[in-house]
Formats: structure tokens, C-alpha cells, sequence
């Protein structure tokens, strides 16, 4: 029953060992290098971030709640909300003049890639052989001229929105 293995069968055997045995090495250190970057990562964490407990009675938890439902955000995330605000002197804003601010900024995103468009094709259509042209009167300074009056549309309306949520903040 014992049958000696061949000489080539006992290489083969030895070199199919010698190279799995090389593989689960490898993986052996890539796994130690992995553990080692996850220990050192938390181990930083704790020095980088801090968690913070509280107790508040359930009326300012329940009041905490409600802002946090009217302006859409977690009961946490209306804490620091208001935390930050009150750090920095600053109004929260209501969920409306939030949005109201995304569009505006988002809007002057837009106004400032059309100005940068309308300004390239003013200087190719208002060149001349060596000097440029002032344009006057022309479709370009015209659409120029309606985006800056919809940014100053867009602008006062916020501002209204703004001085209006003030003074409901105040009880005016």
C-alpha cells in the first residue's frame, strides 16, 4: 500500500507545495499590512474625532425634534445646526430660504459660465487687426444686460425673503 511516489511525481508534488506555500504567504502579509493600516487608522480616529453625549429633558428634546421635522433635518443635525449659528453669531435659515439660496447660488454659477461665454465672443466678434473694439449697442451687450437684470431680480427676492423670515424670527 505504500507506494513510493516517483522521483517526478515527489518535484512536482514539492514544487506545487512551494508555490502555494509562497501564495498563502503573500496573502498572510497582505492581510497582517491590511490589520496594521486598520489599527493604525482607528487609533487616529479617536484623536481626530470625538463623540459628544447629552441629556435634555423631553420637552427641549420633543421642541428639538419639531425644528428639526420643519427644516428637514435629523434631530441631531438641527442641534448642530443651531450650535454652529449660535458659535458663528449667525441666523439659522428656514428650510425656504435655504432652497431659496441653493437656486440663487446655483443661478449665479450659471450667470457667471454665460458672462465668461459672452465675454470670449465679444472679444472674437469686436476684433480687429490689432486692437480691440469697443461694443456698443450690440446682441451680446444686450444679453449681458438681461442676465444682470435676472441676478438682480433674483438677489432682491432673496433679500426680501431673508429680511421677512428676520423679523418672523423676532415675532415682527
Amino acid at each position: 500500500m505504500n507506494n513510493p511516489t516517483s522521483g517526478v511525481g515527489r518535484a512536482l508534488a514539492q514544487g506545487l507545495r512551494l508555490s502555494s506555500d509562497e501564495a498563502f504567504e503573500r496573502e498572510k502579509a497582505k492581510e497582517a499590512s491590511k490589520a496594521a493600516y486598520r489599527r493604525d487608522y482607528w487609533q487616529g480616529y479617536a484623536k481626530r474625532v470625538k463623540r459628544v453625549f447629552g441629556t435634555v429633558s423631553l420637552e427641549d428634546f420633543e421642541a428639538a425634534k419639531e425644528r428639526a421635522e420643519a427644516s428637514g433635518r435629523t434631530v441631531w443635525g438641527q442641534i448642530w445646526a443651531e450650535s454652529q449659528a449660535y458659535r458663528e453669531q449667525t441666523q439659522l435659515l428656514s428650510p425656504d430660504a435655504e432652497e431659496n439660496q441653493k437656486q440663487l447660488i446655483s443661478e449665479l454659477r450659471r450667470i457667471g459660465n454665460n458672462l465668461n461665454q459672452l465675454t470670449k465672443q465679444g472679444h472674437v466678434q469686436q476684433r480687429e487687426p490689432g486692437r480691440l473694439v469697443g461694443a456698443t449697442g450690440n446682441a451680446i451687450g444686450e444679453a449681458t444686460a438681461e442676465r444682470m437684470e435676472e441676478l438682480e431680480r433674483l438677489i432682491v427676492r432673496f433679500s426680501v425673503q431673508l429680511d421677512t423670515s428676520e423679523q418672523d424670527d423676532l415675532g415682527g
